[in-house]
């Protein structure tokens, strides 16, 4: 089965450095194929036959602490709910220069719904959709400092996110279709 990683935090603000290539043959040693990474935030695309994704989840930050001393948080997703995922973001937002769409995607731990439920967006600023696994939010590029995910950022939720810009969302979808 195709998966894809997602770590959190690694190569921000340079105490959490983490090579690709090292982090490539870490995940390769736990005995997946295919592995692969997408730029150097932390996206590592890999087959296992192993259909636990919380498993998996274990297993990579396991061997992540191990290897290079880093307790990284990691969401695991096969395929299917990756692209359901992806594909419940609002084509629009991929479309429209002017407002940078992101998705944050949560660990099994935090029900994305409840998170957005403690929100109250601001529509001339933001548009914030839960779906299972993930928040997508588009905010206005002019309104960048007023959007309201701001404020998740103080919550205990966020540090059970990753973030990954739209851009970066869809390219993974697509090379995980490969």
């Amino acid at each position: 089965m195709r998966y894809l990683a997602l770590l959190r935090g690694i190569n921000v603000g340079g105490r959490t450095l983490v090579k690709m290539a090292d982090l490539r043959a870490c995940v390769e040693g736990l005995g997946f194929d295919r592995v692969s990474t997408y730029i150097a935030s932390g996206n590592v695309l890999f087959d296992a036959a192993d259909t636990d994704a919380a498993d998996l989840e274990t297993r990579i930050e396991g061997a992540i602490e191990e290897r290079f001393g880093l307790p990284v948080k990691v969401v695991v997703l096969n395929r299917a709910a990756y692209r359901l995922i992806v594909d419940a973001v609002p084509p629009a937002w991929a479309a429209d220069a002017g407002v940078r769409a992101n998705v944050a995607f949560v660990r099994r731990s935090i029900d994305a719904k409840d998170v957005v439920r403690e929100l109250h967006p601001d529509p001339a600023v933001d548009e914030v959709k839960a779906v299972d696994g993930a928040i997508a939010w588009a905010t206005r590029r002019d309104r960048l400092n007023r959007s309201v995910m701001r404020a998740v950022i103080a919550t205990p939720a966020y540090k059970e996110m990753t973030v990954r810009s739209l851009t970066t969302a869809l390219k993974l979808r697509e090379l995980l279709e490969t």
